[in-house]
C-alpha cells in the first residue's frame, strides 16, 4: 500500500503508516525523524501540503496540518474527488466557538461536494480524549 502524509514532520502519522509496512511520501518543509527515513519506506518531499499533488493515486492520505478547518476540508474534497486517494485520515482543528456546528457544516460541505461529482463517501469523526482542539476524521470513497 501507499500513502501521502501532509504536514508530516516530525513523523507521527508516518510512523503509524510505516509500522503497517506502507510506503509513505512525507510532505513537509520541516525535518523528519531519522529513524523513519532509515526505514526505507519513506520519501520526504519538502513542499507545502496544500499545493502538493501526488504523481499517481495512493491508498491513503493523512493530514495533520495546523490550518483553518475550512481550508483543510476543501483539500479533502479535492483529494477524494480527484481520485488522488481512496481513504483519508485527517485532523480538523476546531474553532474557538460553535465547534460542533462548524464540524457538521464542513462534513456536509465535503459530502455535498463529492455527491456533486457523482461520488459516495463514508465519513466518520471522533473527538479523541487526548486532544479537545480537533476532531479526527476517516473518509473512504465507496
Amino acid at each position: 500500500m501507499t500513502a501521502v502524509d501532509l504536514g508530516a514532520a516530525p513523523g507521527g502519522w508516518t510512523w503509524q503508516l510505516v509500522n503497517r509496512h506502507i510506503r509513505v511520501t512525507a510532505v513537509d518543509n520541516g525535518p523528519m525523524a531519522e529513524s523513519l527515513m532509515d526505514s526505507g519506506l519513506v520519501e520526504h518531499q519538502r513542499a507545502d501540503g496544500f499545493t502538493f499533488k501526488p504523481r499517481k493515486p495512493v491508498n491513503w492520505m493523512v493530514c495533520d496540518i495546523v490550518e483553518k478547518p475550512a481550508r483543510t476540508a476543501a483539500m479533502i474534497e479535492t483529494w477524494l474527488g480527484e481520485g488522488w486517494c481512496q481513504e483519508a485520515v485527517v485532523n480538523l482543528k476546531l474553532p474557538m466557538k460553535q465547534r460542533f456546528a462548524e464540524v457538521q457544516r464542513l462534513l456536509e460541505r465535503i459530502e455535498d461536494g463529492l455527491k456533486a461529482r457523482g461520488l459516495k463517501v463514508s465519513i466518520g469523526c471522533k473527538q479523541l480524549y487526548h486532544d479537545r482542539e480537533e476532531v479526527t476524521c476517516h473518509l473512504r470513497r465507496l
